[in-house]
C-alpha cells in the first residue's frame, strides 16, 4: 500500500462540526435538533449530540437518547447521543482517578497499624478525580467525545447542541488553568499519601503528570478543530429581548478572543407581523434589536424563527422549523463529495465517505478533518481495507480480492483518496 505525498487543495471551506450555542432558554436544543432532523432528511449521515442532563434532546425529538449513538425513529439517516452526566474525570484520566483512591493497607498497616490505616482511608477512599472537576472539565469530556465522532468518517456531520455559553467559554479557557492546577493536584496527592509514594517511588508521580499532560494536549487539539472554520461552524441562537441580545454580543465578542468566529446569528421567536396593537408594539421592540444585532456585525448571516402558536417538539414541528431556515428538505446525490446544502440558511458540506466505481478501480474518498496523518497506517485483508488513524481503525469493505500493494492513497486537504485497482 502506498501514502502518495499530500496535494495541493483548491476546494472550498467545507464543514463537518456544526456547534449551536447561545444563552439558556433561547431555543439551542430545538435549533440544533431541527437541523439534524433536515440534514439527515435530505441524506446525509447525522449525529446529534446534546451535553445537557435534563435529556431536553430526547424530550425534543420525541426519542429516549443514550450515551451511544442512538437510531431516531422516523429520521433512517439521524443517530443521536446525550452524554452521560456521570462520567467524570476518570473517563479521561484513569490513572489520576486511581491514585485519589486513597491508601489501602498492606505494608501501611505493618507501619502505622491497621486503625490509623483505616482512619486515612475513610478519609481518602472517597475522594476521586471527580472529585477535582475543574471549571470547564465536564465541557472538555463533551468535546472529547465529540471529537472522536468529528474524527470517524461514519457520519456526514456531527451537530452538538452545546450547554450555555458560559460553559463552552469555561472550556476555552481550561489548558491555561490546567497549567497551574497540575503542580497543586500532586502536591495535595503527596499529603494524602506520601508514606505510599515512599514505598512505591516517585515514578508514579510522572505518570500521572504525564497523564494530565497529555489531556492538556488533547483539550488544545479540541480548540483548534473548534477555531477551524474549515472543519467547523459555530451558530449563536439568541431571541430578540434586551438581556439575550447583549449576552449574545459578549459571547461572540469572547469566542472572538480563542479565534472561533460566529458565522450565523439564528434569532428564535420573533413576533409575526399580526394587525393586533400589543403584539405590534412587541414587534417593534424587537426588530430594533434586530436592527442592532445586523448593525454590530455586518455582513454576518442573520436569520429569524417566528414565534409558533405552540411549543415546539416532535418530528413534525422541527421539521417545520428546519423547512422556515432551510427550505425544503430534499435528497442530495450520493456521488456528490462536496455539497451546499439549504437556503436560506446553508451550510457547505463533504460526505465523509464516497465510493466510486470504474472499470479500472474503486476509489473512495474520506473526510477526515483534523486527521494525524503520520500516524496513519493502510493494511488490506480477504477483500477489506483497513485505514487507522488517530488510534481508531476503520473498515472499508471492497467486495473482491485486491492486491495491497496496489492500493495508492492521496491527501488532497482533509480528504483521503484511496484507489484500489481491479
Amino acid at each position: 500500500i502506498t501514502l502518495v505525498q499530500e496535494v495541493g487543495s483548491t476546494r472550498c471551506t467545507m464543514v463537518r462540526l456544526l456547534l449551536f450555542g447561545g444563552k439558556g432558554g433561547v431555543g439551542k436544543t430545538t435549533m440544533a435538533s431541527a437541523t439534524a432532523v433536515w440534514l439527515a432528511d435530505s441524506g446525509l449521515r447525522t449525529l446529534l449530540i446534546s451535553s445537557d442532563p435534563a435529556h431536553s434532546t430526547s424530550d425534543s425529538l420525541e426519542a429516549k437518547l443514550g450515551p451511544k449513538p442512538t437510531p431516531v425513529p422516523g429520521v433512517p439517516n439521524l443517530e443521536g447521543l446525550e452524554l452521560d452526566p456521570e462520567m467524570g474525570a476518570s473517563a479521561l484520566m484513569p490513572m489520576l482517578n486511581q491514585a485519589m483512591g486513597g491508601v489501602t493497607g498492606g505494608p501501611l498497616s505493618a507501619i502505622l497499624g491497621q486503625d490509623a490505616v483505616d482512619g486515612i482511608k475513610n478519609e481518602t477512599d472517597s475522594m476521586s478525580a471527580s472529585d477535582l472537576m475543574l471549571p470547564g472539565m465536564d465541557e472538555a469530556i463533551a468535546f472529547e467525545t465529540i471529537l472522536r465522532h468529528v474524527e470517524n468518517p461514519r457520519h456526514d456531520v456531527v451537530v452538538f447542541d452545546t450547554a450555555p455559553t458560559g460553559h463552552t467559554l469555561r472550556f476555552l479557557g481550561l489548558p491555561e488553568i490546567l497549567d497551574g492546577w497540575t503542580d497543586r493536584i500532586l502536591r495535595l496527592m503527596r499529603m494524602t499519601g506520601g508514606i505510599r509514594a515512599m514505598l512505591m517511588g516517585g515514578s508514579r508521580e510522572n505518570e500521572i503528570r504525564g497523564e494530565i499532560e497529555r489531556f492538556q494536549r488533547r483539550v488544545r487539539h479540541i480548540r483548534r478543530i473548534m477555531a477551524d472554520d474549515s472543519v467547523t461552524t459555530f451558530s449563536l441562537v439568541t431571541i430578540p429581548e434586551r438581556m439575550a441580545v447583549s449576552e449574545s454580543i459578549r459571547a461572540a465578542d469572547a469566542l472572538a478572543e480563542f479565534q472561533i468566529l460566529v458565522d450565523r446569528i439564528v434569532v428564535n421567536r420573533c413576533t409575526p407581523n399580526l394587525d393586533h396593537p400589543f403584539l405590534q408594539s412587541r414587534r417593534d421592540i424587537e426588530q430594533g434589536y434586530l436592527a442592532e444585532l445586523k448593525d454590530r456585525y455586518e455582513g454576518l448571516n442573520i436569520y429569524t424563527v417566528p414565534l409558533e402558536s405552540s411549543d415546539i417538539h416532535g418530528l413534525d414541528h422541527l421539521r417545520r422549523v428546519g423547512s422556515h431556515l432551510m427550505g425544503a428538505a430534499e435528497p442530495t446525490d450520493p456521488s456528490s463529495t462536496e455539497i451546499r446544502i439549504g437556503e436560506p440558511m446553508y451550510f457547505d458540506v463533504i460526505r465523509s465517505e464516497v465510493r466510486d466505481e470504474s472499470d479500472e478501480r474503486t476509489t473512495y474518498t474520506l473526510h477526515l478533518p483534523g486527521a494525524d496523518r503520520s500516524e496513519m497506517g493502510l493494511r488490506g485483508e480477504e477483500g477489506v481495507l483497513y485505514i487507522s488513524l488517530n488510534g481508531q481503525e476503520k473498515s472499508l469493505n471492497i467486495g473482491r480480492d485486491f492486491d495491497p500493494n496496489s492500493v495508492q492513497a492521496e491527501f488532497n486537504g482533509d480528504l483521503l483518496i484511496v484507489h484500489i485497482p481491479r
